[in-house]
């Protein structure tokens, strides 16, 4: 039984290329005016700029891509941390696609969770959630065993060195 109304999921679209002159985000007064509606939004694949752009309608929540493979996310995640809005970063492990770079076969990071006797994932995912305590964390799960893993990393505790390591 459904206690709470449904959440209505909205699109903002990403702005037009410079010099087009159209915008493909709607208007900072559409958003105010919607923005009590919705009662707060999330947002996808923005870049700082974008979001600072969306702050105040009331943005929520901001999924981008980010890991230790890749970092270029940063600058959204700073101001994200500044305003205390939710980080949540796909791929946490690097790509869900076959042949493209992971996380766990990132020597240094091998190389810190054999020092620290967890696996790499634990590793990978500790680091994500030591970046913000906003971070909320999405990975993949095959099986009760594979969730057990990756809660576990919740308690992974990554020394000065292993952060040193890991920033390289």
């Amino acid at each position: 039984m459904r206690t709470e109304p449904p959440v209505r999921r909205r699109r903002l679209l990403r702005p037009a290329p410079r010099g087009s002159g159209s915008s493909g985000t709607p208007s900072r007064r559409r958003l105010h005016e919607r923005a009590p509606r919705l009662g707060g939004f999330g947002l996808s694949h923005v870049d700082a700029e974008e979001l600072r752009h969306a702050l105040p309608a009331g943005v929520v929540c901001v999924q981008n891509s980010y890991s230790l493979i890749d970092r270029s996310a940063e600058p959204v995640l700073q101001v994200c941390r500044e305003r205390d809005i939710a980080w949540v970063p796909y791929f946490p492990l690097g790509s869900g696609i076959a042949g493209l770079p992971k996380v766990t076969d990132l020597p240094e990071v091998q190389e810190v969770a054999a020092r620290l006797r967890v696996t790499p994932a634990q590793v990978g995912l500790a680091w994500l959630l030591s970046r913000s305590p906003q971070t909320m964390l999405i990975p993949g799960t095959r099986d009760l065993a594979h969730l057990e893993e990756n809660l576990a990393a919740g308690e992974v505790i990554l020394d000065q060195e292993s952060l040193t390591t890991l920033a390289q």
